[in-house]
């Protein structure tokens, strides 16, 4: 295992460097580095809860953590003018932020033939990396892997993440705090879970949404003035 580690954290840092060039996916709200390393591990989470309910439960553990780390990669490939301006994201930008599966999956090939994978493990990395953003039932009879990986994309959205992500919009788009923080209060942080493949993840994001929650109500207290 500690050799997979290194070769996970090899790929970890590839893809830091890829998002080091980009404009916005290295730092602040969308801050890559930190997003697929969240998901990295809140797969390892959902993926040691389901061992212990089931211990004969079948699940290529090594393709759902490399998935994990690679499957945001094409949004190094986007075209950004078409998704954010100075203000912040366009309100017609989710045709272009939608490639970024497709993007993804075809930069995979090269990184993993690079390292040497077999041209099968890459096929199946590409189908859970191509794959990670058709939700509910847009794809029929999807592997445990994939569903894995899907559910542990929504939940390092939403709990501590999700909560720091308004303050992070507001300083990378001069937006006000206080806006932010009433913004937040409105998020409808339920929605996520009707997205979620798993029972085991619907519980995790249970709690995660009761941390967010908790954190925006106590901001909303330091705003509780008079003067707004």
């Amino acid at each position: 295992m500690d050799n997979k580690i290194e070769k996970y954290k090899r790929l970890y840092h590839l893809v830091v460097e890829e998002y080091k060039k980009t404009k916005y996916f290295y730092f602040g709200v969308f801050d890559e580095t930190f997003y697929s390393l969240r998901v990295y591990e809140s797969a390892k989470i959902i993926i040691n809860e389901l061992k212990k309910e089931d211990k004969n439960i079948k699940i290529n553990e090594e393709e759902v953590l490399i998935a994990s780390i690679l499957h945001d990669i094409g949004k190094t490939k986007l075209n950004t003018r078409k998704v954010f301006d100075k203000n912040g994201i366009l309100k017609n930008s989710r045709l272009e932020w939608h490639k970024h599966p497709t993007k993804s999956a075809e930069i995979v090939e090269g990184i993993l033939k690079k390292e040497g994978y077999d041209e099968k493990f890459i096929k199946d990395i590409q189908y859970l990396v191509g794959n990670h953003a058709s939700r509910k039932n847009e794809i029929e009879n999807k592997s445990i892997e994939l569903k894995i990986l899907q559910d542990a994309d929504i939940i390092s959205d939403i709990g501590f993440a999700g909560f720091i992500k308004f303050f992070l919009y507001s300083g990378e788009f001069k937006k006000q705090i206080i806006e932010e923080i009433k913004r937040s209060q409105d998020a409808d942080k339920t929605s996520s879970g009707k997205l979620l493949n798993l029972d085991i993840s619907k519980k995790l994001a249970e709690e995660e949404i009761k941390i967010q929650k908790y954190l925006t109500n106590e901001m909303l207290k330091e705003i509780n003035s008079d003067l707004l």
